[in-house]
């Protein structure tokens, strides 16, 4: 699930004046895995692998890979918790709703 104004780079060129006044640029692949969700405004580099079951925090900005079932946020994006079976009860912070429901 992407939010509004998510950006991803894969693009790039050499970072010496004389290689990069060449016009040489290159792409590297992003991936990004299954049940992700990219909150408003964030921005992936070049290269990033997102593991499953990942949610990036609005405005982030992520520069290295993201393991499996986690939470991250920030300039640059780090890993703040793990998603546990806890996590499955609520949809905000304290605020729970019967998963039978769904």
């Amino acid at each position: 699930m992407f939010a509004p104004n998510v950006s991803l780079y894969t693009a790039g060129h050499p970072i010496h004046p004389e290689s990069r006044n060449s016009g040489y640029e290159y792409g590297i692949e992003i991936t990004i895995g299954d049940n992700v969700w990219l909150g408003g405004n964030v921005v992936v580099n070049p290269g990033v692998h997102i593991g499953n079951n990942v949610v990036i925090g609005s405005g982030s900005v992520v520069t290295h890979d993201i393991p499996d079932n986690v939470i991250a946020v920030g300039n640059p994006c780090k890993i703040v918790r793990e998603i546990t079976e806890d996590d499955r009860k609520y949809y905000f912070k304290d605020r729970e709703f019967d998963v039978e429901d769904y």
